[in-house]
């Protein structure tokens, strides 16, 4: 049998550009779409990043204690096609929001996914996916590219 290097070339980049989708996780495995709900508080602090961008606000418990949150969003792109940006974020920090969220499997209760966010001003931000209502077409549940902001 014959050595071919471009066979084996062909296979190993085959498996190199393979990985990265191992390392994602889909909404359904983390999130508990079943039990989304509104959660108010005060926007903390925004981590724009990819593949998914994050913000955290602090919501005061049933007990009258407040606790940090982090909540899970799109990514950059698909948020800035729905007509949100990190300004938006920005210009919010410690001011009052409200949010459509989905809270964590695993039990913890600080962290989840977020679908709505409502800024102080009234504009209603798309963040995450529309699990609740199947609403998102045929792109795994995100918003529509076309859905821009709701005012």
């Amino acid at each position: 049998m014959r050595f071919r290097p471009a066979v084996l070339t062909a296979s190993l980049a085959a498996l190199i550009t393979a990985a990265p989708a191992f390392a994602h996780h889909g909404f359904a495995v983390e999130f508990d779409g079943s039990k989304c709900m509104d959660v108010a508080g005060t926007l903390t602090a925004i981590d724009w990043q990819n593949p998914h961008a994050y913000f955290h606000m602090d919501i005061k418990g049933a007990d009258g204690k407040t606790e940090n949150w982090t909540f899970e969003m799109l990514s950059v792109v698909a948020m800035r096609r729905a007509g949100t940006d990190k300004q938006d974020f920005l210009d919010n920090i410690g001011k009052p929001i409200t949010a459509r969220i989905c809270p964590s499997k695993n039990g913890s209760v600080n962290r989840g996914a977020a679908e709505t966010l409502k800024l102080p001003d009234g504009r209603v931000r798309v963040v995450g996916q529309y699990v609740e209502g199947g609403r998102g077409g045929g792109n795994g549940g995100a918003a529509p590219a076309d859905a821009g902001p709701v005012r």
